[in-house]
């Protein structure tokens, strides 16, 4: 009897502990379903891989190739007032985007760049629509307030607000300051005055891309030398650049492409006038264009 006894009881606390057992193991059951069979965290888990399933890495962009054409010419020229080439703003090279990214692209510009129009060098030749400047074929940055563009899709004269409003363009390049460094020559006023163009084009037309070019390099022939050489531009150039900046706008630094040795345009790249690229010139200019973004 008292051996059945103490069987009884042995299989009693038996029972016991596998009930313990049970609860505990469903415990655990629950814990290694969320660490998986390894015993990994949720968190462990959620980014292992399948045996034989390679790892993705993240996919990081290369490094942007900053263009230092002219970086020997700066150092070079103390006059010059250098590009900052570690600027966000500054556009770096990219693969040839094509004559259709050309096509997109509509000239905000003074009289340098109004000879794209003149040359052929755009779609359409002479007849292009691209080219927003006066009728006489140039615009001075500081006397814009009321100026009037000749719209090139209808003939009609219409201030530069007006006619972004009407047409949309999908890009703006804005090629100007060449007649405005010789007047205000003040960063204050000249910054203030490319401000309020950026604003006009922002306002009328809000989807717009605008993009910021250099003003080019002239060359000591420029009747105008001495009142505007290439240390004045360059130093403007470098107020535009900060305004890209502030702006959150794209930057071309064109003045590169047309500098020579000497600090001055290149003498096969320039007209007679010493103000105004030649079909080279301005060819240049487009390629460079075309291949920084």
């Amino acid at each position: 009897m008292k051996k059945l006894t103490a069987i009884l009881l042995v299989l009693s606390l038996l029972a016991l502990n596998a009930c313990s057992l049970g609860r505990d193991g469903s415990a655990a059951s629950g814990r290694q379903a969320a660490e998986g069979e390894s015993g990994q965290t949720g968190a462990d888990a959620s980014s292992a891989q399948p045996d034989g399933v390679p790892v993705t890495e993240p996919v990081t962009e290369p490094p942007k190739e900053v263009d230092r054409t002219a970086e020997e010419v700066y150092a070079q020229h103390e006059e010059l007032t250098p590009v900052n080439y570690d600027s966000p703003a500054l556009l770096p090279k990219c693969d040839d985007k094509g004559q259709e990214y050309i096509d997109s692209i509509v000239f905000v510009c003074d009289s340098p760049t109004y000879w794209l129009k003149l040359y052929g060098l755009l779609s359409d030749g002479y007849n292009t629509k691209q080219v927003w400047t006066g009728p006489e074929g140039t615009m001075t940055l500081g006397y814009l307030d009321g100026f009037k563009i000749l719209d090139p899709n209808d003939g009609a004269e219409r201030t530069i607000p007006e006619t972004a409003a009407l047409r949309r363009p999908e890009r703006v390049l804005i090629t100007i300051g060449i007649n405005g460094v010789g007047l205000w020559t003040e960063e204050e006023r000249f910054v203030a005055e490319y401000k309020k163009l950026i604003d006009w084009i922002r306002t009328a037309s809000p989807d717009t891309e605008i993009i910021l070019q250099s003003i080019l390099p002239i060359s000591p022939a420029y009747r105008g030398w001495g009142k505007i050489t290439n240390a004045t531009i360059t130093r403007a150039n470098s107020w535009i650049l900060k305004t890209a900046e502030e702006y959150g706008l794209g930057y071309l630094d064109s003045f590169s492409v047309l500098v020579g040795e000497d600090g001055n345009i290149q003498k096969e790249l320039v007209q007679k006038d010493g103000l105004h690229p030649n079909k080279d010139g301005l060819t240049k200019v487009l390629e460079y264009i075309r291949t920084h973004g």
